[in-house]
């Protein structure tokens, strides 16, 4: 737990300092006459190298680790998968590493490498926002789920590049990038339709009507019984989507599984946040002002909320489409406390740092609290 306490709050730090130092590097430059540094910028670099170390030295962290450790070392020794329905790309790149003999430490390395590159580039436009999105991803949910998530994440992070095609009209290429993406996780079938929402006009909409919608979406997250009636329409095309299981369970009445009431800091925090940037967007993209990729991600954030606590009270499985958008969120949340810092908004961001960067320390503190209960354990079995 220590060491954990010291890694996660040493790389933030460390990430951090690097994504400020580049970014501070660059005005000077540019205050000169120079162009923007590139992405490759040697402080990236650096953090790219240390999130993708730290990354490959993980071990036995969670249960979706120890899945795809499994999943993996079993195609070493066996030469097979022991579950078959792996997307294509994913399986055809975890094949290939295996069987070439890449050590499975390397092989969390690639996909881990395959997150930061994506991230960064997807920000190699907008440096003022590194540090605040380190701290963001390391001493928030961000990390921890990405090194359980291996699919989800990359293509959770592949997905804040294809928003600024989506900006930039180049609907071509984001449809490649969707078709890779599902090769890689089946759930980016979504990706065809989050297309249009950047397109939703908002111009002349009032300011109260996002809050407004996010509170009618959390009453109906609260009492989830809905859920049913959806399965219910759609059948078996559940089946095609990978939720044929909870179809059968809705059809069966066997509820108890697909319903759990929710309603913890890992839910209450990230919707404050949200709230926080709601209120403040308007004058965030007055500072940004002419960042059409801001304007797409805002969207994307309150769509990606508004899910996520449709859903909260249901299995994690059925979160997982609106996870897909959960890196846009981190990315709003480096505009709002890039805003609140230059605009020395302290109080507020004082507590928005302590509904983003609580999570880690929250979870080390539930499972200290678990060794006592653990020592009584081993006592009485002594």
């Amino acid at each position: 737990m220590i060491l954990s306490l010291i890694v996660y709050t040493g790389m933030a730090m460390v990430m951090a300092w690097l994504g400020h130092h580049v970014c501070n590097r660059e005005q000077r430059v540019m205050a000169q006459g120079g162009a923007e540094l590139p992405w490759w910028s040697w402080e990236i670099m650096v953090a790219v190298v240390l999130y993708v170390v730290v990354s490959a030295l993980r071990w036995q962290t969670s249960w979706d680790y120890n899945m795809y450790y499994s999943y993996y070392v079993s195609i070493q020794s066996l030469g097979e998968y022991s579950r078959e329905n792996f997307e294509p790309g994913f399986a055809l790149v975890t094949h290939a590493m295996a069987k070439a003999g890449v050590h499975f430490s390397i092989y969390f390395a690639f996909w881990a490498a395959i997150q930061i590159l994506l991230l960064t580039y997807a920000l190699r436009h907008r440096k003022v926002l590194l540090p605040w999105i380190a701290l963001c991803i390391f001493m928030g949910p961000y990390y921890i789920f990405w090194m359980g998530f291996v699919r989800q994440s990359v293509v959770e992070c592949l997905f804040v590049v294809m928003v600024e095609l989506i900006v930039r009209r180049k609907f071509w290429l984001y449809f490649l990038l969707s078709l890779v993406a599902i090769s890689i996780h089946k759930m980016c079938v979504f990706f065809l339709p989050l297309y249009l929402v950047p397109l939703i006009p908002m111009r002349s909409m009032k300011r109260w009507v996002p809050f407004v919608l996010m509170a009618v979406c959390v009453l109906l997250g609260t009492f989830p019984i809905w859920v049913k009636w959806i399965f219910d329409a759609i059948g078996n095309i559940a089946d095609v989507l990978g939720y044929g299981h909870y179809y059968r369970l809705f059809m069966s009445n066997d509820l108890e599984y697909a319903f759990r009431p929710v309603m913890g800091p890992s839910r209450m925090f990230p919707l404050l946040s949200c709230l926080v940037m709601m209120w403040y967007y308007p004058a965030i993209k007055r500072m940004f002002s002419g960042d059409r990729y801001l304007s797409a991600l805002y969207r994307f954030s309150l769509v990606y909320m508004a899910y996520i606590n449709l859903f909260a009270n249901t299995t994690q499985y059925l979160s997982r489409p609106g996870e897909l958008m959960r890196a846009c969120f981190l990315i709003m949340m480096g505009y709002t406390f890039c805003y609140l810092w230059r605009e020395r908004k302290w109080l507020v961001l004082l507590g928005l740092a302590f509904l983003n960067f609580y999570y880690v320390y929250y979870e080390i503190l539930k499972a200290f609290a678990c060794i006592p209960e653990f020592l009584l354990c081993l006592l009485r079995d002594s």
